[in-house]
């Protein structure tokens, strides 16, 4: 199963851009065409001038408009293995892999302590130390200089000299 968020970011817009229209405005005048009853001239329903543009009317375009959205969501997937024997094998690589990793950490950390172990000591019998109030005095605090085996200490002769 995996569940992954997910981010959409749209635009649209319009090329070119403009944001009015414009719309015709015919003659719509009908002052001839009939009479009424005294005689005089008067319209008859249809226009004296027709198909004859006045003007053009400016018209704002909100539909013209640039448009952004942003969209987040969630998607989630369910995939079921055919063949578990190949999950199986990635999963004990994957766990040989860590425990190698692990002893090569490991490894790394004794050969920290043996160094550390050598070069106190070598200090030690040097009659070298750190300070008390060095940070670094507990570094060597734990090594102790013991004798050799199969050493006495203390080792005395005595000789006749007569």
């Amino acid at each position: 199963m995996t569940i992954t968020p997910f981010t959409t970011f749209n635009s649209n817009y319009r090329k070119p851009y403009r944001d009015y229209y414009t719309t015709p405005v015919y003659d719509q005048t009908d002052i001839v065409g009939d009479f009424d009853d005294d005689g005089s001239p008067i319209g008859d329903g249809t226009p004296d001038n027709p198909g004859v543009v006045l003007y053009e009317q400016i018209n704002y375009s909100g539909t013209n408009k640039d448009s952004y959205a942003l969209g987040t969501g969630i998607t989630l997937n369910f995939s079921i293995p055919l063949n578990r024997r190949l999950g199986k094998e990635c999963e004990d690589a994957a766990r040989t892999q860590t425990n190698i990793q692990k002893q090569k950490l490991k490894n790394l950390e004794l050969d920290w302590h043996f160094a550390r172990l050598k070069h106190c000591g070598e200090k030690k019998l040097a009659g070298i130390q750190f300070a008390k109030s060095s940070p670094y005095y507990d570094l060597c605090k734990d090594i102790e200089v013991v004798p050799k085996k199969g050493q006495v200490l203390p080792h005395k002769h005595s000789f006749n000299t007569d």
